[in-house]
């Protein structure tokens, strides 16, 4: 009877134990999917931003190599997202924001061999491709949420925010070179939904919510810190975009902005996870 009893209990422990460790790998596999679908979506509107650089540059290689980068990042991301061991994210959904994605890149080089062969872009094509970099972000951001909604993932309220952030100051960046060095109409709704400035308040209230939430750990906190100083730096050349335009400064400053953001969100993210 005792051992009966003990063959039991070890049956339900190894049941128990199975399900902890599927449940680890599908709480690691949906994190993974997360961070590769932000990742997609900062690399989109990093490209348009380095291809407002490139052609206001008068064709600058070093940004065209910076698209290059930013494309590859994007499908090393999409790689990894739909690898056979990885059925996360819903595929319909994700084919659909794939599809976007392909429009943009094809109007991306349209617009980046038009520069280099004729010396400047269709005006059609480059509002084009600020409308479809928006909705590779959007129809991605999507995603992320559906992702987050099927597989009741909790993610880390201090990761979620930095995200938001790193994509905010990617949209406002690329809108800023977009006006800053081309001569087309750029609308504000292209990149920023309510405008620029209506994001720099988004910004700074997430910021400050992110430093009152960091008080306690002084690496993380100096590091909010520093992207506080990097902000007012740049902030009021955003909101005034029409006077004394830095596009290099403000490019510069928004990446390092937001890989202090990735660092923080990841160090939340590992926090929250160890709790599992």
């Amino acid at each position: 009877m005792i051992k009966i009893n003990l063959k039991r209990l070890l049956n339900v422990f190894v049941f128990g134990m199975c399900v902890v460790m599927h449940a680890a790998t599908a709480n690691s596999d949906t994190s993974d999917a997360l961070e590769n679908l932000y990742i997609m979506q900062s690399s989109t509107m990093s490209a348009i931003g380095n291809y407002y650089m490139f052609s206001g540059l008068q064709g600058d290689s070093r940004y065209s190599r910076r698209i290059d980068a930013n494309i590859k990042q994007f499908e090393d991301s999409l790689g990894t997202l739909t690898s056979p061991n990885n059925a996360v994210v819903n595929s319909e959904a994700l084919a659909s924001s794939l599809d976007i994605w392909q429009q943009y890149k094809d109007l991306l080089e349209t617009n980046r061999s038009d520069f280099l062969s004729v010396g400047y872009a269709n005006a059609r094509l480059t509002s084009d491709l600020s409308v479809k970099a928006t909705e590779v972000k959007d129809s991605l951001q999507n995603l992320y949420d559906q992702t987050i909604k099927d597989t009741q993932f909790r993610i880390s309220a201090q990761t979620a925010k930095t995200r938001k952030m790193g994509l905010i100051i990617k949209s406002i960046v690329s809108e800023y070179i977009a006006r800053s060095t081309s001569n087309s109409v750029t609308t504000s709704y292209s990149f920023n939904e309510g405008g620029m400035k209506n994001q720099a308040k988004i910004f700074n209230q997430l910021l400050n919510e992110l430093k009152k939430e960091s008080v306690s750990d002084k690496r993380i906190y100096k590091m909010t810190d520093q992207i506080d100083v990097k902000w007012s730096f740049i902030s009021k050349s955003v909101t005034n975009y029409n006077e004394n335009s830095v596009p290099f400064i403000v490019s510069t400053n928004g990446d390092r902005i937001t890989k202090s953001l990735k660092t923080i969100g990841e160090h939340y993210s590992q926090k929250i996870q160890a709790k599992k």
